[in-house]
């Protein structure tokens, strides 16, 4: 099941409010439901964000143990809730792990791996050891994978049957990686210790004992060296941290590491890849009408992921890639400055006005308090407010004439303070419910524009609302 935009986010908003206990309860609720194939719920959705949100509180869900999860484990930090536009390599999305292991669980080629799981979950509910039962799991599905895609590429019928059971041929992309993945589980669990997850940064020893480990995988598997280090970007606290790890092996003076230089590439490459596509979405969605809180939200990560990359290249001294980050910040000057001008838009959407009553057809239009305002409306209006106001800011960043945006909040801010204060000449122009309609909508555009109001500002207009609403 699938959520809009606007859905997901009045459904994260009500699920920060949950008290953590009562969170907890759901994310287990949710999980058993989602185990036993319940079809009625987003069940990632809820999960990824009540997940994200106890993580914040510091009430980390603890997770039942099953075959299913420990199987998928090791690949943990490639998976991706939201994926848009092509598959990429070490890019597995969520909703293709449960008809992949659907998959695993019915295809003949993988019974055995069946058993194993069945196995092992039955350890788990009995609390038994399963050491050897989880080693015999992934022996198992190795075995049986093989043998699967041996089949698929054999046979055009098989492999379109695959596709169909999966989902289609992104989630087929995705199982294919996963059967590559499969012999360097071992290597990427080990990692998992060597770098905990969310880590800021690496310190000397840890980088020591990633060279080693990484070399060691090298001598096995170049392939599987490569998707070690892409699965830093999931195991550190931001993805370009990353790139931090890369100048540590790139300039590293182990001779050892000289072989393995085009691998070590593969990392900064997926970085890298990462920004570019990020700046496209960007420029894709500048075209269009305006997501104000997509934009928002892609506009402040692509911002963050530049100035991150940026910062570990020129430390580094890399000039190179110092001018593919500009590059990418250009594109996404561009779409910057769309943005700001569509949020002005948005803003005004959600400040309803009618045409001036009387003779003069000059007379600027006033505000309209008969006229009702969508909650979604009022909703984009505060987050395209807040654009505005990090616009400048945000232009400087990119490396952008931060002009336009401070021209466009000067307008904001200006247009905000005379509808407000033509809502006070309404207020005092107007009886009864037409009055307390008037009320109404002054203090739900305060809410709105307060950022773009000095506090005395917002203050006299209350001031000056409540004498008028008395007037007779």
């Amino acid at each position: 099941m699938a959520l809009t935009q606007r859905k997901r986010q009045r459904l994260s908003a009500f699920l920060g409010e949950l008290p953590v206990a009562a969170a907890v309860k759901l994310f287990a609720a949710l999980e058993a439901d989602r185990e036993a194939g319940g079809k009625g719920l987003p069940h990632d959705a809820l999960l990824d964000d009540l997940r994200r949100k106890l993580r914040e509180r510091g009430a980390a869900p603890k997770r039942r143990p099953s075959a299913k999860r420990t199987f998928f484990e090791p690949f943990e930090d490639f998976f991706v809730s939201v994926r848009s536009g092509r598959k990429r390599r070490a890019q597995i999305a969520r909703t293709s792990l449960d008809p992949i292991w659907r998959v695993m669980m019915t295809d003949p080629a993988l019974t055995e791996a069946a058993m194993a799981a069945a196995a092992l979950d039955d350890a788990y509910n009995a609390g038994e050891d399963v050491k050897q039962l989880e080693r015999s799991l992934f022996l198992s599905a190795e075995a049986g994978l093989s043998r699967l895609i041996a089949r698929v590429k054999e046979s055009d019928d098989a492999r379109s049957s695959l596709k169909e059971a999966v989902g289609g041929e992104d989630a087929l992309a995705d199982f294919e990686e996963i059967c590559r993945l499969i012999e360097g589980a071992e290597a990427l669990r080990t990692l998992r210790t060597v770098a905990p997850s969310h880590s800021p940064s690496l310190s000397e020893e840890q980088i020591y004992d990633l060279r080693q480990l990484f070399l060691s995988v090298y001598e096995q598997s170049p392939a599987i060296a490569g998707y070690l280090l892409l699965a830093l970007k999931g195991r550190l606290e931001a993805p370009w941290r990353a790139l931090g790890v890369y100048y540590h092996l790139a300039r590293s003076a182990d001779d050892k590491l000289m072989p393995a230089r085009e691998t070590v590439m593969m990392l900064p490459e997926s970085l890298f890849e990462d920004l570019e596509a990020l700046a496209r979405a960007l420029e894709k969605a500048g075209g269009g009408d305006l997501d104000v809180q997509s934009a928002k939200a892609r506009l402040g990560y692509f911002i963050d992921y530049a100035d991150g990359l940026a910062r570990h290249a020129q430390k580094a001294g890399d000039n190179v890639f110092l001018n593919r980050i500009e590059a990418c910040r250009d594109i996404a000057g561009e779409a910057h400055a769309r943005f700001v001008e569509q949020a002005l838009s948005a803003m005004r959407a959600a400040l309803p006005v009618r045409e001036a009553r009387g003779s003069s057809r000059m007379a600027a239009p006033r505000p309209d308090y008969a006229k009702p305002v969508a909650p979604g409306v009022i909703a984009d209006a505060k987050t395209a407010v807040a654009l505005l106001v990090e616009a400048p800011a945000g232009a400087k960043r990119l490396g952008a004439d931060p002009g336009l945006a401070e021209k466009v909040l000067e307008d904001a801010s200006k247009h905000a303070l005379t509808y407000a204060n033509d809502l006070v000449a309404e207020i005092r122009a107007a009886e009864g419910v037409d009055r307390a309609a008037a009320r109404t909508l002054l203090e739900q555009t305060l809410t709105i524009v307060q950022p773009l109001l000095k506090s005395d500002e917002i203050g006299l207009i209350r001031d000056r609302a409540a004498a008028a609403a008395v007037t007779v």
